[in-house]
């Protein structure tokens, strides 16, 4: 008996020995470019269940530098991006405490990335069965600087881009601004943008968004060239380079949140920042930009604006701001009117340095994107590289439809002047409207027409643009939907009718409006694919 026994205690000493050689073998480390990783620790000792070794270990975070100048912020750690190797058929807990995303992302090769599933990525742990030696995990994919070198080199050999270096970082990276238009169309008339990305190093999704709308304006396509000879723009991708290298958060290399630093004296304006609002002040010297867009991600399940409410800048701009939120939301899976979000206006803010010169001349908004799925929707779509792309694609579609202009295969319709006909021009600041106003029908069943001198021959979709109401919280809240929706209305693009086109020639379109008080903006005819 007692010999049975002891052979039990060596075969289980034996597997013991084996399950603490597996723990040992695991190594997590972040010496790579963007890398972030804080305390790692092993919390209780390995077991072995079903077969498969389960390893538990408590990853700290990895924190900004002390801010020098906002000295009652905390460091930031929501950025993550660390390697584990010796993990193959093992099961690792890792208590994650600064974790705060769900659904964060892993690869085996650096290269192709999933989401973690729920199940296996709550708020402050990951739970998962590795397949493969080696594993990389991240709270998103990560868009580094050398791969936005490679992405700009790309670019910059495309007709209508050129690249300035507008200074350096702390520690001596350049800001690379592109600035994209066709130089043969005089600049008279173009419309004026200015885009931004990375200031909070950690918000890798945002760069995607903008990667996808700088492809779309450089491409060698019909759109891609009709934008340019219309738009003059400048994309500064990375505002803050050397957080993204040094795998930080919200910080820049000293510390400072640069996205609450332009209204700062100039002895307490970092350098990058000081570049930046050189440029605007260079830009803006003749004529205020139209278009201002500050790329972000957020750890909210949803992708939103940064509305400016009214009560802080003017009913004039709220409304802006709704229409082209609407537009953005039109034909477009990732984001829908009632997920807005509300601050004041404030000079600390990019936005508001551009208010507090320009007013409601320039929208001027922040944009973000989530990590992981849209609308709060956990068995829908889930964020990717490719449908960020899209997204920054129909963000600068929408800033064409809002001024006003046609591409190829995307035909704005104005309504023809329908004064003394029973409607009446609409320019208030309750509903939002493309343009210059729209027409409200005074009684039922009200026709009106829309017409256009030659539409290229094909199938089409058409649109009619509805008018949504412009509202912001009653309180101080961020949100239209702290508990329940606030439904602000549709806001943009409803689907009509598909529209053939027999041939090269005019076009016309009646619109009959069903009842009073109901309004005919903009139809828009989208060639179909």
């Amino acid at each position: 008996m007692t010999s049975l026994r002891n052979i039990l205690l060596i075969v289980l000493a034996i597997a013991f020995s084996a399950t603490e050689a597996q723990a040992q073998a695991v190594r997590f480390d972040a010496d790579f470019e963007s890398g972030a990783l804080g305390t790692v620790r092993q919390m209780r000792s390995p077991r072995r269940r079903g077969g498969t070794t389960h390893l538990y270990y408590y990853v700290g975070p990895s924190l900004d530098p002390l801010n020098p100048i906002d000295t009652d912020l905390r460091p930031s750690s929501n950025w993550f991006y660390f390697r584990i190797s010796g993990v193959k058929d093992k099961y690792l807990h890792l208590s994650m405490p600064d974790n705060v995303a769900f659904g964060a992302s892993y690869s085996y090769d650096g290269n192709e990335w999933f989401h973690f599933t729920p199940k296996e990525s709550q708020r402050h742990n990951i739970d998962k069965r590795f397949n493969n030696d080696t594993v990389y995990v991240a709270i998103y994919k990560p868009y580094t600087y050398s791969y936005l070198q490679e992405r700009l080199k790309d670019w910059t050999s495309r007709p209508g881009v050129e690249m300035d270096t507008i200074g350096y970082s702390h520690e001596g990276r350049p800001l690379q601004l592109l600035h994209i238009t066709d130089t043969s169309v005089p600049d008279e008339g173009k419309v004026r943008i200015w885009m931004h990305g990375r200031v909070h190093p950690s918000e890798t999704p945002a760069s995607y968004l903008l990667d996808g709308l700088v492809e779309y304006l450089t491409s060698d396509t019909p759109q891609g060239q009709s934008l340019r000879s219309q738009i003059d723009a400048w994309i500064l991708p990375f505002i803050n380079p050397d957080g993204v290298v040094d795998g930080l958060s919200r910080s820049n290399a000293l510390g400072v949140n640069e996205e609450i630093n332009f209204g700062r004296s100039e002895d307490s304006t970092v350098v990058e920042v000081r570049a930046v609002k050189a440029v605007f002040e260079k830009l803006t010297s003749d004529r205020p930009l139209d278009f201002m867009l500050n790329s972000h991600s957020q750890l909210d399940e949803s992708a939103a604006f940064w509305m400016h409410r009214g009560t802080s800048t003017s009913p004039v701009y709220l409304r802006k701001e709704w229409t082209f939120a609407g537009l953005v939301c039109s034909m477009n899976p990732c984001m829908q009117p009632r997920e807005m979000q509300f601050s004041n206006v404030a000079s600390r803010y990019a936005e508001g340095w551009i208010w507090d010169r320009f007013a409601d001349s320039t929208v001027a908004l922040t944009i973000e994107t989530p990590y992981t799925c849209y609308s709060m929707d956990w068995s829908g779509l889930w964020t990717t590289d490719d449908n960020l792309r899209e997204f920054g694609k129909r963000t600068l579609q929408a800033v064409a439809e809002y001024m006003g202009l046609s591409l190829p295969g995307r035909y704005l319709v104005e309504p023809e002047e329908a004064v003394g006909l029973g409607w009446r021009h609409y320019q208030g600041t309750e509903r939002s409207f493309i343009g210059d106003g729209a027409w409200m029908a005074t009684r039922d069943g009200m026709t009106i027409t829309y017409s256009l001198d030659k539409l290229p021959a094909g199938s089409y979709k058409l649109y009619r643009f509805a008018a949504g109401d412009c509202i912001e919280p009653a309180d101080q809240s961020d949100l239209l939907t702290p508990k329940g929706w606030m439904d602000p209305g549709p806001h943009g693009w409803v689907y009509m009718e598909d529209i053939d086109q027999p041939h090269d020639g005019p076009f016309t379109y009646r619109y009959t409006v069903p009842s009073a008080g109901e309004f005919a903006d903009a139809l828009l005819l989208v060639e179909a694919e």
